[in-house]
Protein backbone atom coordinates (compact mmCIF):
# COMPACT_ATOMS: atom_id res chain seq x y z
CA UNK A 1 0.00 0.00 0.00
CA UNK A 2 1.38 3.39 -0.93
CA UNK A 3 1.69 6.13 1.67
CA UNK A 4 -0.91 8.19 -0.16
CA UNK A 5 -3.48 5.41 0.31
CA UNK A 6 -3.56 5.77 4.11
CA UNK A 7 -6.46 7.89 5.33
CA UNK A 8 -5.25 11.09 6.97
CA UNK A 9 -8.49 11.68 8.88
CA UNK A 10 -11.41 9.59 10.18
CA UNK A 11 -13.53 9.45 7.03
CA UNK A 12 -16.40 7.53 8.66
CA UNK A 13 -16.60 9.95 11.58
CA UNK A 14 -16.53 12.94 9.24
CA UNK A 15 -19.27 11.50 7.01
CA UNK A 16 -21.55 10.66 9.95
CA UNK A 17 -20.95 14.11 11.45
CA UNK A 18 -21.88 15.85 8.18
CA UNK A 19 -25.12 13.86 7.85
CA UNK A 20 -25.95 14.39 11.53
CA UNK A 21 -25.22 18.13 11.30
CA UNK A 22 -27.47 18.42 8.24
CA UNK A 23 -30.29 16.78 10.19
CA UNK A 24 -29.58 19.08 13.15
CA UNK A 25 -29.86 22.07 10.83
CA UNK A 26 -33.17 20.90 9.41
CA UNK A 27 -34.49 20.30 12.92
CA UNK A 28 -33.33 23.74 14.02
CA UNK A 29 -35.17 25.30 11.06
CA UNK A 30 -38.37 24.00 12.64
CA UNK A 31 -37.51 24.66 16.27
CA UNK A 32 -35.87 28.09 16.37
CA UNK A 33 -38.57 30.11 14.53
CA UNK A 34 -41.29 28.38 16.53
CA UNK A 35 -39.51 29.25 19.77
CA UNK A 36 -38.90 32.86 18.75
CA UNK A 37 -42.48 33.42 17.60
CA UNK A 38 -43.92 31.56 20.57
CA UNK A 39 -45.60 28.55 18.99
CA UNK A 40 -46.48 26.19 21.86
CA UNK A 41 -46.43 23.19 19.53
CA UNK A 42 -43.03 24.07 18.00
CA UNK A 43 -44.62 24.28 14.60
CA UNK A 44 -45.13 20.51 14.28
CA UNK A 45 -48.89 20.52 14.37
CA UNK A 46 -52.10 22.14 15.52
CA UNK A 47 -52.12 20.58 18.98
CA UNK A 48 -51.52 22.78 22.00
CA UNK A 49 -49.25 22.37 25.00
CA UNK A 50 -49.91 19.28 27.06
CA UNK A 51 -51.12 17.34 24.06
CA UNK A 52 -49.20 14.54 22.39
CA UNK A 53 -47.36 16.91 20.04
CA UNK A 54 -46.69 19.63 22.63
CA UNK A 55 -43.51 21.67 22.81
CA UNK A 56 -40.07 20.25 23.40
CA UNK A 57 -38.40 20.11 26.80
CA UNK A 58 -36.67 23.51 26.54
CA UNK A 59 -39.95 25.19 25.66
CA UNK A 60 -41.36 24.00 28.97
CA UNK A 61 -39.05 26.42 30.79
CA UNK A 62 -40.99 29.26 29.22
CA UNK A 63 -37.96 31.07 27.83
CA UNK A 64 -37.81 30.79 24.01
CA UNK A 65 -34.50 32.72 23.72
CA UNK A 66 -32.84 29.75 25.43
CA UNK A 67 -34.09 27.49 22.65
CA UNK A 68 -32.85 29.89 19.97
CA UNK A 69 -29.45 30.28 21.66
CA UNK A 70 -29.03 26.52 22.01
CA UNK A 71 -29.95 26.06 18.35
CA UNK A 72 -27.30 28.52 17.23
CA UNK A 73 -24.77 26.94 19.62
CA UNK A 74 -25.49 23.43 18.29
CA UNK A 75 -25.03 24.46 14.67
CA UNK A 76 -21.88 26.53 15.34
CA UNK A 77 -20.12 23.93 17.52
CA UNK A 78 -21.19 21.10 15.23
CA UNK A 79 -19.90 22.90 12.16
CA UNK A 80 -16.55 23.71 13.79
CA UNK A 81 -16.16 20.15 15.10
CA UNK A 82 -17.04 18.64 11.74
CA UNK A 83 -14.50 20.84 9.96
CA UNK A 84 -11.80 19.81 12.45
CA UNK A 85 -12.61 16.13 11.85
CA UNK A 86 -11.58 16.67 8.23
CA UNK A 87 -8.01 17.75 9.04
CA UNK A 88 -4.86 15.64 9.28
CA UNK A 89 -3.80 17.14 12.64
CA UNK A 90 -4.51 14.51 15.33
CA UNK A 91 -5.01 17.18 18.00
CA UNK A 92 -7.65 18.98 15.94
CA UNK A 93 -9.32 15.67 15.11
CA UNK A 94 -9.64 14.92 18.85
CA UNK A 95 -10.94 18.42 19.58
CA UNK A 96 -13.38 18.21 16.67
CA UNK A 97 -14.64 14.81 17.82
CA UNK A 98 -15.16 16.22 21.32
CA UNK A 99 -17.12 19.19 19.94
CA UNK A 100 -19.27 16.89 17.81
CA UNK A 101 -19.92 14.68 20.86
CA UNK A 102 -20.85 17.66 23.07
CA UNK A 103 -23.06 19.05 20.31
CA UNK A 104 -24.97 15.78 20.03
CA UNK A 105 -25.53 15.72 23.79
CA UNK A 106 -26.78 19.34 23.85
CA UNK A 107 -29.16 18.69 20.95
CA UNK A 108 -30.39 15.26 22.05
CA UNK A 109 -33.03 16.32 24.62
CA UNK A 110 -34.45 18.93 22.27
CA UNK A 111 -34.93 16.35 19.49
CA UNK A 112 -33.18 18.58 16.98
CA UNK A 113 -32.08 16.43 14.12
CA UNK A 114 -35.13 14.24 14.73
CA UNK A 115 -33.09 12.11 17.18
CA UNK A 116 -31.23 10.50 14.27
CA UNK A 117 -28.99 13.56 13.85
CA UNK A 118 -27.92 13.40 17.49
CA UNK A 119 -27.30 9.65 17.33
CA UNK A 120 -25.19 10.01 14.17
CA UNK A 121 -23.18 12.86 15.67
CA UNK A 122 -22.71 10.95 18.94
CA UNK A 123 -21.41 7.96 16.97
CA UNK A 124 -19.14 10.23 14.90
CA UNK A 125 -17.69 11.75 18.06
CA UNK A 126 -16.87 8.34 19.53
CA UNK A 127 -15.32 7.13 16.27
CA UNK A 128 -13.29 10.35 16.01
CA UNK A 129 -12.00 10.01 19.57
CA UNK A 130 -10.94 6.39 19.07
CA UNK A 131 -9.46 6.78 15.56
CA UNK A 132 -5.71 6.63 15.06
CA UNK A 133 -3.86 6.98 11.77
CA UNK A 134 -2.26 3.79 10.52
CA UNK A 135 1.44 3.52 11.09
CA UNK A 136 3.56 3.87 8.04
CA UNK A 137 6.12 1.13 7.65
CA UNK A 138 9.44 2.37 6.41
CA UNK A 139 11.24 0.08 4.02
Amino acid sequence: MKMSEYPTHPVTAFTLAVIGLALQGIGALYTIPAAIFGSPSYGFGMMGPGMMMGGGPWFGFGWPPLTAALGVLVIALGLLGTMWLNTSDLGKIRSGATLVLVTSIIAFPTMWGFMLGSVLMFTAGIIGLTWYPQRRIQS
